[in-house]
């Protein structure tokens, strides 16, 4: 499942110093909330993995299907309706081979932070 429209939108999208930054606001009302947990809802950590797959897929036009999740750190919970921004630094492509450093913040504050390798299976989408 997308979950682009779904669990969040994209505000904006920036590319500058070799960081390329989408800004997402995560919808209160998606239906992942109701389940992860009823009456203290957090947005699930494969659904961070899943939003950096889909933005790279946004951006690059090519699909990306996660091979290895080198390292992942969760700092802080993501709540329903925060506006986040997803910073993908440190990216290099070799082989069909992506190696990207994630991280989910919010005004300098860091709530995740992943390294993380994906196939590219496929190009342009």
């Amino acid at each position: 499942m997308r979950l682009l429209n779904n669990l969040y939108k994209v505000l904006c999208a920036d590319s500058k110093d070799g960081r390329l930054t989408f800004k997402v606001k995560l919808d209160p009302d998606c239906f992942i909330y109701q389940t992860h947990f009823p009456g203290n809802p957090i947005t699930p950590g494969v659904c961070l993995i899943q939003i950096t797959s889909e933005l790279l897929e946004l951006e690059y036009h090519n699909i990306y299907d996660l091979s290895y999740l080198k390292n992942i750190k969760f700092k802080k919970i993501v709540r329903p309706g925060e506006t986040v921004s997803f910073v993908f630094s440190d990216m290099t492509i070799k082989n069909s081979m992506c190696n990207v450093v994630v991280s989910v913040e919010k005004e300098d504050v860091q709530y995740a932070k992943m390294s993380m390798q994906f196939n590219i299976i496929k190009n342009e989408l």
